[in-house]
């Protein structure tokens, strides 16, 4: 069961087609599995459709943005609603984010950051970009903060940060404000796919200085 949503504004935003594109990627990937937001999603285009309706076809401020991740072209169709039904019957969230790499997670060109963690960075547009963290039960991650937005999914095993768990198909928001360590859970590993604006903050040496080589 899902427990943790994105926020209504990161919803609306999605529905409206605005923000950045590898945001959206991953806000697909929760609304294809999850029914609440997915209901949200459908109710905000429908007011949006409401609204294009009254404002006439001289008024193109409510229009919905173009798409321009590689991943959001090559999939444009996928949003039907037939396709919204289908995917919420995928209970694995790696299979999900599998169809969109067109390769299974294990074949991804992960990096060894220490023991037990592993990175893959899949794209990069601006200052903000997409990449995947594989942890090994009972990892302790660095505390950090951000220099903008971060929505973390949750593919596989669970985290917690605090007194929140944090699950297959939850997401976490974060942002300039939040500083946290997230630690994985002693039942198996996780892998989350991540969105991140602008690098991550360290607060300690080591990070920061594989942060040159990793770029995160």
């Amino acid at each position: 069961m899902i427990h943790h949503h994105p926020s209504d504004s990161w919803l609306l935003d999605y529905a409206c087609g605005n923000g950045l594109s590898l945001f959206q990627e991953v806000l697909k990937a929760h609304v294809g599995v999850c029914s609440t937001c997915r209901r949200t999603v459908l109710e905000a285009e429908e007011l949006g459709g409401e609204l294009l309706g009254l404002a006439g076809p001289s008024d193109r401020s409510l229009e919905r943005a173009p798409r321009s991740s590689k991943w959001e072209q090559s999939s444009n169709d996928d949003m039907q609603p037939s396709f919204a039904e289908n995917v919420g019957e995928i209970a694995d969230l790696e299979q999900f984010v599998s169809t969109f790499l067109d390769k299974g997670l294990n074949a991804l060109p992960w990096k060894t950051l220490g023991e037990g963690l592993k990175l893959c960075r899949l794209e990069k547009s601006g200052d903000t970009q997409m990449w995947m963290l594989r942890g090994q039960p009972g990892l302790v991650l660095p505390a950090h903060s951000h220099r903008g937005g971060e929505l973390t999914l949750v593919l596989k095993g669970s985290y917690f940060c605090g007194s929140q768990i944090f699950s297959a198909g939850d997401i976490e928001e974060a942002d300039e404000h939040l500083e946290h360590q997230p630690v994985v859970t002693k039942q198996g590993e996780c892998i989350c796919l991540v969105v991140t604006e602008g690098r991550l903050k360290f607060k300690q040496v080591v990070p920061r200085i594989l942060q040159k080589f990793i770029g995160i």
